[in-house]
């Protein structure tokens, strides 16, 4: 069965909705209902990245080049976290996801490893993670949060509380990233206005390019005012490193944020 320019192979429901999971030659792709891909795979390169605006949340690692410790916010398919195990092995990931299928299918479909020692999944709701996890979930090198349901951005994720949780959550020279929605207008502008409150204005835009997805960077550190000059040798480093165009991210978060 064809949907959403592929073949259908698993089509089910949960509570929050349905989830389908497509395939073409490639890439298989996750899906909540519509059309929009929550997550994706290269078939031959289970590693790489496939999505822009996941690509574009790696961007983070301009703020902080080697985390020991990630703490993802909705795992999807488990691009990031592959990506993250790949490139750096030494890293330890815990992951939270409130839609227990979505875990089952990442470990059936998506090739994310069910016996990574360097892997915690935890089940339930970001914003409550945060807020009430235990100390030793603190401290982390980065947090990204990609947080949505098939007709948007979970409101949850969205709020000035769950910004200034995951602020208290960072370690010292902590960054954290989030993918955002640029539609509505005025609940981007909201969003942004309460990340801004809790990061002390530490905080940079990244729109990915020709999507309508804004990655919102922050530091628990100033960001530097010349981004170009103070990142050129770690962008194009990383670059090398992990195959991604740091040096185009580079570029587009000083052209974004040249006013600010």
């Amino acid at each position: 069965m064809r949907r959403y320019n592929g073949e259908l192979i698993h089509a089910s429901r949960d509570e929050h909705g349905p989830i389908e999971i497509v395939e073409d030659s490639r890439v298989r792709s996750l899906h909540f209902g519509s059309r929009s891909r929550q997550s994706a795979l290269f078939l031959d390169r289970p590693e790489a990245l496939v999505l822009a605006y996941t690509q574009s949340m790696m961007a983070a690692l301009l703020l902080h080049a080697a985390p020991r410790r990630v703490l993802l916010v909705g795992l999807g398919g488990g691009s990031l976290a592959r990506f993250l195990l790949h490139h750096y092995p030494d890293c330890q990931i815990d992951a939270v996801e409130l839609r227990p299928r979505v875990v089952e299918l990442a470990h059936g479909y998506f090739r994310l490893p069910e016996d990574d020692a360097r892997l915690n999944i935890i089940p339930g709701e970001g914003r409550h993670f945060l807020t009430h996890a235990a100390l030793r979930h603190s401290d982390y090198d980065l947090i990204l949060v990609d947080a949505f349901h098939g007709t948007g951005m979970a409101e949850e994720v969205a709020e000035a509380d769950f910004f200034a949780a995951a602020r208290g959550r960072l370690a010292d020279e902590g960054a954290l990233a989030v993918n955002l929605w640029q539609q509505p207008a005025q609940r981007l502008r909201r969003t942004l206005t309460g990340l801004q409150d809790a990061f002390a204005g530490r905080c940079l835009q990244l729109p990915v390019p020709t999507r309508g997805n804004l990655v919102a960077l922050a530091s628990t550190r100033p960001v530097p005012p010349d981004l170009a000059t103070a990142w050129d040798l770690r962008a194009h480093a990383l670059s090398r490193f992990t195959g991604l165009d740091f040096p185009g991210f580079l570029e587009g978060l000083a052209e974004a944020n040249s006013a600010s």
